[in-house]
């Protein structure tokens, strides 16, 4: 993740809403981008819908660093996953 990418990390999974578009990371890697479907802060996990494969994922808050998106911005890294 380049330093322009930190920009937009969620630092709580309560200030995640329904309809926010995010990628999630882990070691420099974008493992899922998506739409937030509905979150669970309580077991620390949300789910979305992948642009990638446009299946519902699991997400754990904890385990990647969640950036949130903004609309005009360009979704070049593809996920993996």
């Amino acid at each position: 993740m380049t330093e322009e990418q930190t920009i937009g990390v969620v630092q709580d999974l309560t200030a995640l809403a329904v309809g926010d578009m995010i990628e999630a990371w882990h070691e420099g890697r974008c493992y899922n981008r998506g739409k937030v479907l509905q979150t669970m802060p309580s077991m620390g996990m949300f789910w979305i819908l992948d642009t990638g494969s446009g299946t519902r994922k699991l997400v754990d808050f904890e385990s990647l660093i969640v950036r949130r998106l903004s609309a005009e911005e360009p979704r070049n890294n593809p996920s993996v996953a």
